[in-house]
């Protein structure tokens, strides 16, 4: 009688119920199941480990992002300073150049200024021994 079930593709199972699906083809298939229940699992425990990486990724790169703004103004505060520097450096020598300068027009008057009154003491001299 078996073998006559067998014949229209109707099987018995472990506790004598008429099945449609032989007995190894529903362990293959219950295998199987359970393998992509696995396949499943482990895939979604990737999914969790990616998207944790990526928010770690992601933290690191704003972080990142933060200390090269950091960096930048302070070279672009370095930049200004030395702009700063290099300005006062500039008006310093305009002033030291003013200044020589009016210590060499100085000079020229109290040499001239010289001259004079060594011509008016000549004078005054000259004019004293004439009386």
């Amino acid at each position: 009688m078996a073998d006559e079930l067998e014949k229209a593709f109707l099987y018995y199972d472990d506790i004598n119920k008429i099945r449609i699906v032989d007995n190894t083809v529903l362990k293959e298939t219950e295998d199987l199941k359970n393998n992509c229940k696995e396949y499943e699992t482990k895939v979604e425990d990737f999914s969790k480990l990616i998207t944790s990486i990526l928010a770690t990724m992601s933290e690191l790169g704003e972080n990142v992002e933060k200390q090269k703004m950091a960096a930048i103004g302070a070279i672009n505060l370095l930049k200004s300073v030395t702009k700063e520097r290099e300005n006062e450096q500039a008006k310093l020598q305009a002033e030291i150049t003013y200044k020589t300068s009016e210590l060499e027009q100085l000079d020229n008057e109290y040499d001239a200024l010289q001259i004079l009154e060594a011509t008016q003491n000549e004078t005054i001299e000259y004019l004293t021994q004439l009386r």
